[in-house]
C-alpha cells in the first residue's frame, strides 16, 4: 500500500501562464497569479444541470456536477471508483459534463459500459477574468485560492455521501484541467491513483510527491495553445513525460513505440516503473487542441483513458 506521509507538494509557476479552453485557433490567456489573488464565484449556469451540487468548507462554497451509473442508489451499492474531470480555461462544469467542449468530454460512454461515478468541478474566476485551475497552490485551507485543497474536500464530501472506493479516485483534465490534473498526481499523490491528460500539460516547476502515479497523456502535434515542442511559457511534452518516466521509476526509459491508425497516431509505453506504475503517450499526428474522440486503433479515446485509469489503484496495478 502507498504510504502517506506528510508532504510538500507544488508547482511553482515560472511565467505568467494560462489555458484556453476555445478551439485550436485560440491562444491561451495569462492566468498568471499572485500569492494574495483572491477567486471568485463563477459565472457558469450550473444549477440547473442534472446532477448539480453544492458543498461548503470555512465560509467557502463550491459547485461541481455529479454523474451517476444508470440505477445507482447510494444506500445500496458498492463503493465505485470516481473520477474527477477538469475542465479548460473559461470553461463550465455543466458543459462539460454534457460533452460540448470540443469533444466527448462528457464521459457518458465510460459510465454506460462500467460502474464508474464521475464528478465534473467547477473552476473559479480571479483576477485575468475567467474560469479557471491554479494546479501550484496546496498551501492553503481554503477552497476559494487553493485548489488542490478545493480537490481534496471535494474528495471529502463525496466519500462522506457516496460509497467510494478510495483506492481507485482518478483525475482526468482538458488543457487548463490537464494541469490540474498533474498538480493532483503531486499535491494528493497519496489519494489520487492515476491520472489522465486531454491536450494539458504540466507547469514546471517542483513535484515533491512521494508516491509514484500512472499517467496516460494524448497530445497533437499541431496543438496552438499548448505546443507539443513547448515555448517560452510552457514545457515539451517530451519533458513532461520524461519527468514522470523517471519519477515512477520506470528502469527502461526508451518506450516500446507502436504506430496506430495508419500512422495518425504513434503510441509509446513505458512500464515496469514502482508499484508496477506506467506512463503511456498517444501522439496524434496534425491534432489541434480539442479532446480527442475519433478511434484510436479501434477504441475511442475515453475508452482508451478507461482502460488504463481503471488497471491502477493506490496499491499499485490491479
Amino acid at each position: 500500500m502507498r504510504p502517506t506521509p506528510p508532504r510538500t507538494c507544488w508547482l511553482t509557476l515560472v511565467t505568467a501562464l494560462a489555458l484556453a479552453c476555445a478551439p485550436a485557433t485560440s491562444e491561451p490567456e495569462d492566468t498568471g497569479k499572485d500569492d494574495d489573488d483572491k477567486g471568485e464565484e463563477s459565472p457558469c449556469t450550473n444549477d440547473a444541470a442534472e446532477g448539480y451540487r453544492t458543498f461548503t468548507d470555512n465560509g467557502v462554497t463550491r459547485e461541481y456536477v455529479l454523474k451517476l451509473p444508470s440505477g445507482y442508489d447510494p444506500s445500496t451499492a458498492a463503493p465505485l471508483p470516481l473520477i474527477l474531470n477538469f475542465h479548460g480555461n473559461g470553461g463550465c462544469a455543466s458543459d462539460f459534463a454534457q460533452g460540448s467542449y470540443d469533444g466527448p468530454s462528457d464521459l457518458s460512454d465510460v459510465m454506460a459500459a462500467h460502474d464508474v461515478i464521475v464528478a465534473y468541478p467547477q473552476g473559479v474566476v480571479r483576477d485575468k477574468g475567467a474560469t479557471e485551475w491554479d494546479p501550484g497552490r496546496g498551501t492553503e485551507s481554503n477552497m476559494l485560492n487553493d485548489d488542490v485543497y478545493f480537490a481534496q474536500q471535494l474528495i471529502a464530501d463525496l466519500t462522506a455521501s457516496h460509497p467510494i472506493d478510495t483506492t481507485r479516485i482518478y483525475a482526468l483534465g482538458y488543457s487548463n484541467g490537464g494541469m490540474m490534473a498533474y498538480g493532483l498526481a503531486c499535491g494528493l499523490d497519496d489519494q489520487i491513483a492515476a491520472i489522465g491528460i486531454m491536450s494539458g500539460i504540466m507547469l514546471e516547476g517542483s513535484c515533491d510527491a512521494s508516491n509514484p502515479t500512472p499517467v496516460i497523456h494524448l497530445h497533437g502535434t499541431a496543438d496552438d495553445a499548448l505546443p507539443y515542442a513547448g515555448d517560452a511559457s510552457y514545457p515539451s511534452v517530451a519533458d513532461v513525460i520524461s519527468f514522470w518516466v523517471n519519477h515512477n521509476e520506470i528502469p527502461k526509459t526508451t518506450p516500446t513505440s507502436t504506430t496506430l491508425n495508419d500512422g495518425a497516431v504513434t503510441f509509446d509505453a513505458y512500464t515496469g516503473g514502482a508499484e508496477d506504475s506506467a506512463v503511456h503517450l498517444y501522439t496524434i499526428d496534425g491534432g489541434g487542441h480539442v479532446w480527442f474522440g475519433e478511434d484510436i486503433d479501434g477504441q475511442s479515446p475515453n475508452a482508451l483513458l478507461w482502460a488504463f485509469l481503471s488497471g491502477f489503484t493506490l496499491d499499485g496495478a490491479r
